[in-house]
């Protein structure tokens, strides 16, 4: 079986749908699924992601129109168009809503009878939803609903999205199978004393670590008002926020930070990624992601794989696993007092950080490994590209 997959960018700074499209399809091969990804160049960065990648990666220049309509390219739509009137792919599986190599792929898979399957990705939360709201419904009215309709099946990360997907009314088949991670890399021992001399601030300290982008979802303002309590309770805490900032997050954080005496043991990498993630992981003593809004959580099977304990908003789509596997601590979203009590619970014992970091390590061995996952996709692949296109599509 041959697939298409389809995303605006491989940028390693887009966040979790970049890491979950190469593990994915790293892991299909194992299925007997031959994988190609078109994606849309933006600023070079995805060198990193494509560099000796196993997988076919086609990136495509963007167009003019790019500034108003996200990873528009024509000379990719051109060639998407062709491959699919050649009968090159069984199937096509679009990442993420909202951008112009998805809108193409799915009239394409639709004229050529080509079965499509579209992951939002977290796309669809109400919380998202509200950002840039009119461009939003706009598009959504006048393409998107279209898409979401029509498509052969929707992929969701967790029963969470699934039912957000019913309520928003669409009777498009859902089918739920969550990320997964490359476990082999966390069985190394890393020594962190590079680490720390790079920043000595860490030296001596327990860490509390975010890890991901900085933006307005991920809820970093409860955790710096949050962040402000504890270093008032623990001098020996400090606060490692390891990601890529743009939306200058950073400086907002740094100034209130400032103003409360707490910037002098708060570090900011920026994006670190393959060995030194690994090592900023390993240098941690817990998780912290308080996000307003995250359907999956990638970065939670990273740091459970680091034998770490997590804390988390309700609002995260790994949230009842986090709880059910006693595997961290979960708080409501926004609520700085409640996210504070978490932490401090966290820092004053040594056993529970211990137990929680075990329980998440058994809980991503079980379920999270990326070749279960790809078991499950194949099996939806197969059985759309065995069965009768949807009646709503004829």
């Amino acid at each position: 079986m041959k697939v298409l997959h389809v995303i605006a960018s491989m940028s390693p700074d887009a966040g979790g749908p970049v890491t979950s499209v190469q593990g994915l399809t790293r892991a299909l091969v194992h299925e007997d699924v031959y994988c190609e990804i078109f994606t849309v160049r933006r600023d070079g960065s995805e060198a990193e992601v494509t560099r000796d990648s196993p997988i076919p990666i086609h990136q495509f220049e963007p167009g003019f129109l790019a500034r108003f309509w996200n990873a528009y390219s024509k000379r990719l739509a051109n060639v998407l168009r062709n491959r699919l009137a050649s009968g090159t792919f069984d199937l096509v599986h679009v990442h993420e809503p909202w951008h112009y190599p998805g809108f193409v792929a799915f009239r394409a898979a639709r004229k050529y009878t080509v079965p499509y399957i579209l992951t939002p990705h977290g796309a669809l939360d109400a919380w998202c939803l509200q950002q840039k709201a009119m461009k939003k419904r706009i598009y959504t009215r006048l393409i998107q609903n279209h898409i979401l309709k029509f498509a052969d099946a929707l992929h969701a990360l967790t029963q969470e999205e699934r039912a957000r997907v019913m309520e928003l009314g669409y009777e498009t088949p859902v089918r739920v199978a969550p990320n997964g991670i490359d476990l082999a890399p966390f069985e190394e021992t890393f020594n962190v004393s590079d680490f720390l001399a790079r920043h000595p601030g860490l030296l001596g300290k327990r860490v509390i670590l975010f890890l991901g982008r900085l933006h307005p979802i991920k809820g970093l303002e409860v955790l710096t008002r949050s962040y402000i309590k504890i270093s008032r309770m623990f001098k020996d805490a400090a606060l490692l926020i390891v990601g890529p900032d743009g939306d200058g997050i950073q400086k907002q954080m740094e100034a209130t930070l400032k103003t409360a005496s707490a910037l002098d043991r708060t570090v900011f990498t920026g994006m670190l990624t393959g060995r030194d993630k690994l090592v900023a992981l390993a240098s941690a003593d817990m998780l912290v992601l308080p996000s307003h809004a995250e359907v999956f959580g990638h970065v939670i099977l990273e740091a459970w794989a680091a034998g770490l304990p997590v804390i988390v908003s309700r609002r995260c789509g790994l949230a009842t696993n986090v709880s059910e596997h006693d595997a961290g601590l979960v708080v409501e979203p926004n609520d700085d007092i409640a996210l504070t009590q978490a932490i401090h619970a966290v820092l004053l014992d040594s056993k529970l950080r211990v137990r929680m970091g075990d329980n998440g390590r058994k809980l991503v061995k079980e379920k999270y490994s990326w070749r279960a996952v790809a078991a499950s996709m194949a099996d939806l692949y197969r059985t759309l590209v065995d069965s009768p296109p949807r009646e709503s599509r004829r």
